[in-house]
C-alpha cells in the first residue's frame, strides 16, 4: 500500500469516526432537549397545581353543638369562574318538608356564580343531628357537583357528602367557648340573685 493510499484510508477512518461522534452528540443533545421539555412540563404542572382554584365541599359541625353545616370553599390560589353547583338529591333543612327549605332549590345551586375568589366560602345549614340523621327528608349521603372554569380550562368535580359518620359522635368542644359558656351561666345566676335582692328591698 502506497503512502497516498494509507493517507486516504486514515482520512476515511477519521471521517467515519467523526460522523459517529457527531451522531452520538446529536442523540445526547436530543435526549437532553426531551429531558428539559419534560422538566418544564412538570414545573408548569406544579405551578398550575399551586395556583389553580380548588372547590372543597365538606360537612362540618358547629362548635359546642350538634348542628351540621355544609361548607363550600375555594381553597386554591385563584378564582373559579362561572361556578355551577348542583345536588343530586332533595335535601330539606332540619328534615322539615317545606319547598323553601330544600337546599337543592337555593340560589347557589340553581344560578351560576360569576366568580368565586380564593378563600371565598359558602355555609349552608343542614340541621341538628338528632333530626337530620333519622329522616328521609335529609339523606345521609348526597353528591354536590361543582363545575367551573379557570385559565381557559373547564373542570367538573363531584363530592360525596356523607353524614353517616356523625351518628353517635360527640359534639366538638371549643375550650374558649366552654369557658365563656360557664361565665354566662354564672352571670345569669348573679342577675337572679341581684333581682331577688331588689324585690326583697
Amino acid at each position: 500500500m502506497s503512502t497516498a493510499d494509507s493517507i486516504n484510508l486514515a482520512i476515511a477512518i477519521a471521517t467515519v469516526l467523526s460522523v459517529i461522534v457527531s451522531f452520538a452528540v446529536a442523540i445526547a443533545t436530543y435526549k437532553t432537549v426531551l429531558a428539559n421539555r419534560a422538566a418544564v412540563e412538570v414545573m408548569r404542572a406544579q405551578l398550575e397545581a399551586t395556583t389553580r382554584p380548588y372547590i372543597l365541599v365538606a360537612p362540618v359541625v358547629r362548635s359546642m353543638s350538634t348542628f351540621v353545616q355544609l361548607r363550600i370553599i375555594n381553597t386554591g390560589g385563584s378564582s373559579a369562574k362561572n361556578v355551577r353547583l348542583s345536588l343530586d338529591k332533595d335535601y330539606y333543612f332540619n328534615a322539615e318538608q317545606n319547598p323553601a327549605k330544600n337546599l337543592k332549590s337555593y340560589a347557589a345551586f340553581t344560578h351560576p356564580i360569576t366568580e368565586f375568589p380564593p378563600q371565598a366560602e359558602l355555609l349552608f345549614h343542614l340541621g341538628v343531628g338528632h333530626r337530620i340523621l333519622r329522616s328521609a327528608l335529609s339523606p345521609l349521603q348526597f353528591t354536590v357537583t361543582a363545575q367551573y372554569e379557570y385559565s381557559g380550562r373547564k373542570v367538573k368535580e363531584e363530592s360525596v357528602v356523607d353524614l353517616q359518620p356523625f351518628g353517635n359522635s360527640g359534639k366538638p368542644i371549643d375550650p374558649l367557648a366552654e369557658r365563656l359558656e360557664g361565665i354566662e351561666t354564672q352571670l345569669k345566676e348573679l342577675v337572679k340573685v341581684l333581682h331577688r335582692d331588689d324585690i326583697a328591698t
